[in-house]
């Protein structure tokens, strides 16, 4: 089959080889284990890891991560060569004996590496679920880890309530529009953090207010848009300088909620206890398995309520071919996307 494979450091389209390799089978799990950063071979004592699919896949969503892997600035080094992709829906072709129920079932699913989703076939692990009958196969691919990781990051780990102001930035991307969703939903007053006033038009379309960085005081035009007042939650999914700017408009006992690093790891200044507000991890990769997976079922129940009930909805804006896939990538990368861009893999 052809795979989008990363072999050195780079952009995408520097990058990003379509290799012909063969299809990933249950007897090339036989003899790996999971790590942080994905497979890894079976260390010694320690059993294979048992919780997987092999998918047939259809269209894969393409986000950030795909593009701060290959430069290598994601913050868990992945062992190249690798296929790319994170996510994907697809038809179940094999299946570990725990998940034998799914086989020539429509899923949705997370998929790590080297075994990504930018390819025909491609393996998913743990965070696997069913789609919905009335969801598309573009909008199942763009919604499993946007959702799950703004579920987490606003509910579980933000406690965003009601009546409360909460700062979004990159509310314009994949998981920032989850995110001001799910805020709208919990009853909350919404500040889209963005660039251009294309961006904040999207934004002003899935109930929030918003505001442009790309000009101006940031922290002032954060608390002008909130009747003057400073804001109590921030949900970041970009940290770096623009994170460390907002701070200036969190109330005192705000919680400033790192979800994400579109902008880069930095050093947090450490005069935020002067302020009382308080620093949020809010990450779904860090826990173990047992419990992850109790997190995700759970989130799968709450989310599936919220679009049951119209309060949610995937935010797919472009389907791009396979192809096009490193054009694609560097728009991501140069911020000229909205919303989750998928790729129809094949079908």
């Amino acid at each position: 089959m052809q795979a989008w494979r990363v072999h050195e450091f780079g952009e995408p389209a520097e990058t990003f080889v379509l290799d012909e390799i063969a299809e990933p089978s249950a007897v090339d799990l036989e003899g790996m284990g999971m790590g942080l950063p994905g497979w890894i071979p079976l260390q010694p004592g320690t059993p294979p890891f048992d919780d997987w699919v092999i998918m047939q896949v259809t269209v894969a969503g393409l986000a950030l991560p795909d593009v701060t892997m290959c430069r290598g600035t994601y913050p868990v080094p992945v062992a190249r060569p690798y296929v790319s992709g994170q996510e994907a829906v697809g038809v179940v072709i094999d299946a570990a004996p725990r998940r034998r129920h799914l086989l020539g079932r429509r899923v949705a699913a997370v998929t790590i590496q080297p075994f990504g989703s930018l390819a025909p076939v491609a393996v998913g692990i743990s965070t696997i679920f069913e789609v919905p009958d009335n969801m598309s196969y573009e909008d199942g691919a763009g919604y499993l880890i946007p959702a799950h990781t703004a579920y987490h990051a606003v509910v579980r780990r933000g406690a965003v309530r009601a009546g409360e102001a909460v700062a979004v930035t990159g509310a314009a991307g994949g998981l920032g529009a989850a995110i001001v969703q799910l805020c709208v939903a919990a009853g909350a007053r919404v500040i889209a953090v963005v660039g251009g006033e294309e961006k904040m038009a999207f934004c002003r379309g899935l109930g929030a207010d918003a505001i442009d960085h790309s000009t101006g005081d940031v922290a002032a035009k954060i608390r002008a848009a909130n009747d003057g007042q400073p804001v109590q939650v921030i949900v970041d999914p970009v940290q770096g300088e623009m994170g460390a700017l907002l701070r200036a408009a969190l109330a005192p006992d705000g919680r400033h909620v790192l979800c994400g690093h579109a902008g880069g790891l930095v050093p947090h200044d450490p005069h935020f206890y002067m302020y009382n507000h308080t620093l949020v991890g809010a990450t779904l990769g860090s826990y173990p398995r047992a419990e992850m997976e109790r997190i995700h079922h759970e989130t799968n129940g709450a989310l599936s309520e919220l679009l049951a009930a119209g309060r949610y909805r995937p935010t797919v804006t472009r389907c791009v071919g396979f192809d096009e896939v490193t054009a694609a990538l560097t728009d991501l990368a140069e911020r000229r996307t909205m919303g989750r861009v998928v790729v129809r893999v094949s079908g």
